[in-house]
């Protein structure tokens, strides 16, 4: 029998997910251990390995939504017999998939080509999932579109705005070129191309920006309306929606803030990064919120908590989830063990975590088991914000900026580094009362952070 190629499940809130790319095309050989397709999920994508070498029949298509567990296709053993109308059938319908390959209908799928402009490492497509989706349906050229996600990469916005430009400039354009006009303020569908074909080239785009500017008058013309756009809500962005819609819904939850002198603990971080420089360990005020919290909640077990119909589970483990933001949308990994971690090893962690995160190099193992949350927008220049929290967790606690801000000495004003703690917590499952004892602890600790050292 051909050993199946299951849709793996990720974290054990995953309800769907889909093949978004085959690496190995139907009919084709693949080794043990060689990468067999691309999944995209509510939350995370990630490259799946093959557990076998052999020839490997699709029995479903890219973008077919499919549960965690049905089955997506086979491989065969070599000298394997594969029955002539195997996989035949073509269809795209998002169908369970049966045990019996004899039951199992699916189109052949090619692997999605890859653009030679946005080639990462390995020659993979530095693009997302969506973005490559979004391509193929508007017809974009994807080798034509410049990516402003993070390291270049690819993302919906920059095929959405590709396909506008393309559109109404009825011709042909460079993506240095687009990229040029964005960043110059010029309307590339008034620039006449000297390229090959008509073509506007980067240097067409400057010379009709230095030409505008050398005619510019006191009172340009009124700039003509756009076209609408609309953002399709669909993938990571679908989910994210229907989760915190959920959350917000099936919980009592509550928002309290309280403020934290930092001046200790931005001495102590000053101090580890020259210390650990050498060793290329960096950390950042969320791995102290982070150190703090996992210490705090072996105090508060309640906050280490999720509630179910009959009972309130009280979680052995500290796994404090940190979220990274994608252009996607939000991605939570976990930190394993916070609490017994020593604070230059939970640092190196942070930073592992948020690399793979951010490269889609994140496992299977990095994604599941979280008990609490840490978000942190501080960076955005945020004071306060109503973090929403990771259902069944009980809690989660947001990161604001560290701001000036004045103490009394006596009579006198002192000034000093302040950080707001926003947390939200489920009043289901504890009161305000030993809410705010928590938070109270994770505050005392940051103001006196030699203990997250021990």
């Amino acid at each position: 029998m051909p050993a199946e190629i299951y849709l793996i499940k990720v974290g054990m809130n995953m309800t769907e997910g889909i093949v978004e790319e085959w690496y190995i095309a139907d009919g084709a050989r693949v080794e043990k251990g060689q990468l067999l397709y691309r999944l995209e999920t509510e939350k995370v994508n990630l490259d799946v390995d093959a557990e076998s070498s052999g020839i490997v029949k699709h029995m479903v298509g890219e973008g077919i939504n499919m549960k965690p567990g049905d089955i997506v296709g086979y491989i065969f053993a070599d000298g394997e017999a594969i029955p002539d109308n195997f996989g035949s059938a073509a269809t795209s319908a998002a169908a369970p998939v049966a045990d019996a390959p004899a039951a199992i209908a699916a189109a052949p799928v090619a692997a999605t080509a890859t653009a030679a402009s946005a080639m990462g490492e390995g020659g993979r497509l530095l693009s997302s999932p969506a973005a490559r989706r979004l391509a193929r349906e508007l017809g974009v050229d994807i080798n034509d579109v410049g990516g402003t996600g993070p390291g270049g990469r690819i993302i919906e916005a920059d095929v959405q705005r590709a396909s506008l430009e393309q559109t109404a400039a009825g011709g042909p354009s460079s993506p240095l070129a687009r990229k040029t006009a964005r960043e110059l303020g010029v309307d590339i569908t008034t620039v006449k191309g000297t390229g090959p074909g008509g073509r506007v080239t980067k240097d067409d785009v400057e010379t009709a920006s230095a030409r505008s500017h050398a005619t510019a008058v006191q009172a340009p013309p009124a700039k003509a309306a756009g076209p609408v756009r609309t953002v399709p809500v669909k993938g990571m962005r679908k989910t994210i929606a229907s989760r915190m819609h959920d959350s917000l819904m099936s919980m009592a939850q509550l928002t309290m803030d309280m403020d934290v002198n930092m001046d200790d603990a931005i001495k102590l971080r000053t101090q580890l990064v020259e210390e650990w420089k050498d060793e290329g360990i960096k950390p950042t005020y969320t791995d102290l919120v982070i150190r703090a919290v996992g210490k705090a909640l072996e105090k508060h077990p309640l906050m280490n908590a999720s509630w179910g119909d009959s009972e309130i589970t009280l979680h052995s483990d500290i796994h404090v989830g940190m979220a990274v933001a994608l252009p996607e949308g939000l991605v939570v990994p976990v930190v394993r063990d916070a609490a017994e971690r020593g604070f230059k090893s939970l640092a190196k962690e942070t930073t592992r975590l948020a690399e793979a995160v951010r490269n889609n190099k994140v496992s299977l193992d990095d994604m599941q088991g979280g008990t609490f949350t840490v978000s942190a927008l501080g960076m955005f220049g945020v004071d306060s914000f109503t973090p929403i929290i990771n259902s069944p967790q009980a809690g989660i606690l947001g990161v604001n900026r560290i701001r000036d801000d004045i103490r009394w000495d006596g009579n006198t004003p002192v000034k000093t580094q302040t950080m707001r703690l926003s947390l939200t917590w489920d009043h289901r499952v504890l009161d305000g009362a030993p809410a705010a004892e928590f938070l109270r602890t994770v505050k005392n600790l940051l103001e006196a952070p030699y203990r997250l050292l021990v």
